[in-house]
C-alpha cells in the first residue's frame, strides 16, 4: 500500500510531543518534510524522526513536496494564512486550535474547505479524549435529565518567573489566556452539549502580570438560548500552589464531573455515585487525546471516518471568542444573533 506523505510546520513542544512521535507510529504514513525557522532543532529532528527535509520557508515546503495531508503547529497568527495556502492546493490541513485569530478568517477556511471539499480538522484534543467521549454518550441517553448549569476552569499554578513568550503578544495570539486555555473548555462543552444555541455572552479579564498585552486570568459567562448557564474561569498565574482543572455539568436528575470522571443520581431515595472507568495519569489521558486526534485526521483523509472536529465546528467557538473579547473590551453583556 502506497504510504499517505504527511509534512509538519511548526516544530514546537506539541509537535515533538505529539505530532511527529503519533505519525512515526503509522505504518501508512511517510513524513516527508518539516519546516520551521529555528534551524538550531533541524539536525536533532530530522535524526530522531527519520525525516527526509527540512524548510525554512512554508511556501517553498509546499510547492516542491507532494503532500496528502498537512499538520499546521505554528504560532496562531500563522494558521489563517497557512491554511488557505493547503487548501488552494488542495492539501487536507490538521489545525493546531484556534483556527484562526476571528471568526470572519474561520468563516474563510471553513467555507473554502466546503467549496473544494478538501477537509479540515481543528486540533481540539478534548474531544478524543475517553472521559469526555463517556460523558457524552452518557449526556446523549438524557441520564442526568434536564441540564441547567455548566461550570469549567483551568487555573494554572502561581510561578516566580515571567515568560514573554508569543503568546502574551496580541498580534501573534490574538488574545490572551482566553484564546489559549478558555477556547478549549468552551469547545469541549459545545461538543458536550451537541452544540447548543448562545444567546449571550459576558467576560471580565485581569492583568495580573500588567507587562503582558493580553489577558493573563478570565471569567467568562453564556447562556444558551434555552436558558442554560455556563461559566468558565482560566488563568495562566493565579496565586495557586498547584494546577486546576474540572468541568462541572448540573441536571434535574444529576450531576457529572471531569478530572476524574464520576457521575453522581439520585436511585431510590439516595444519591449514589458511579466512575466508568478507572483512575489514570493526566499526562496520559492527554497522550491518548492527541494520538487518536492524530489518527481521526489520517483517516479523515483517507476517507475512513467522518470528521468530528470540522472548521464549521470552529467557526460557532471563534464566533463565540470574539464576542466574548467585545464584552471584555465594552464593559456588557453582547447578545448574539
Amino acid at each position: 500500500m502506497e504510504k499517505l506523505r504527511v509534512a509538519v510546520v511548526g516544530l514546537g513542544k506539541i509537535a515533538q510531543i505529539a505530532h511527529l512521535p503519533f505519525l512515526k507510529k503509522m505504518e501508512e504514513v511517510e513524513i516527508v518534510a518539516v519546516c520551521d525557522v529555528d534551524e538550531k532543532k533541524m539536525s536533532a529532528i530530522l535524526s530522531k524522526f527519520k525525516i527526509p527535509r527540512w524548510y525554512n520557508l512554508f511556501d517553498e515546503m509546499i510547492e516542491k513536496e507532494e503532500i496528502d495531508a498537512l499538520h499546521i503547529c505554528t504560532t496562531n497568527h500563522y494558521h489563517y494564512p497557512m491554511a488557505l495556502m493547503a487548501l488552494q492546493k488542495g492539501i487536507p490541513a490538521l489545525i493546531e486550535k484556534p483556527i484562526a485569530l476571528n471568526v470572519a478568517d474561520a468563516e474563510r477556511i471553513a467555507e473554502l474547505s466546503a467549496k473544494t471539499k478538501v477537509p479540515v480538522v481543528v486540533g481540539m484534543h478534548n474531544r478524543f479524549r475517553d472521559d469526555v467521549q463517556l460523558l457524552k454518550e452518557f449526556l446523549n441517553e438524557k441520564e442526568l435529565g434536564d441540564l441547567f448549569y455548566l461550570k469549567a476552569g483551568w487555573l494554572k499554578k502561581w510561578t516566580r518567573e515571567t515568560l514573554l513568550t508569543w503568546e502574551t503578544q496580541k498580534q501573534y495570539a490574538g488574545g490572551g489566556v482566553l484564546m489559549d486555555l478558555g477556547i478549549q473548555l468552551i469547545d469541549m462543552a459545545l461538543y458536550l452539549l451537541n452544540k447548543p444555541v448562545i444567546r449571550s455572552v459576558r467576560m471580565f479579564g485581569y492583568n495580573i502580570k500588567p507587562q503582558f498585552e493580553v489577558e493573563d486570568s478570565m471569567l467568562a459567562v453564556l447562556e444558551t438560548a434555552d436558558g442554560m448557564s455556563m461559566t468558565f474561569e482560566t488563568s495562566w498565574n493565579l496565586h495557586l500552589d498547584h494546577d486546576i482543572q474540572y468541568q462541572h455539568l448540573f441536571g434535574k436528575n444529576g450531576s457529572a464531573y471531569l478530572n476524574p470522571l464520576r457521575i453522581q443520581k439520585v436511585l431510590h431515595g439516595n444519591l449514589v455515585t458511579v466512575t466508568p472507568i478507572a483512575e489514570e495519569r493526566v499526562r496520559d489521558r492527554y497522550l491518548r487525546a492527541y494520538e487518536r486526534q492524530v489518527r481521526h485526521f489520517i483517516n479523515v483523509v483517507k476517507g475512513e471516518e467522518e470528521n468530528m472536529s470540522s472548521a464549521r465546528d470552529a467557526v460557532e467557538t471563534m464566533r463565540i471568542i470574539d464576542a466574548l473579547y467585545r464584552s471584555m473590551k465594552e464593559g456588557k453583556e453582547i447578545t448574539l444573533g
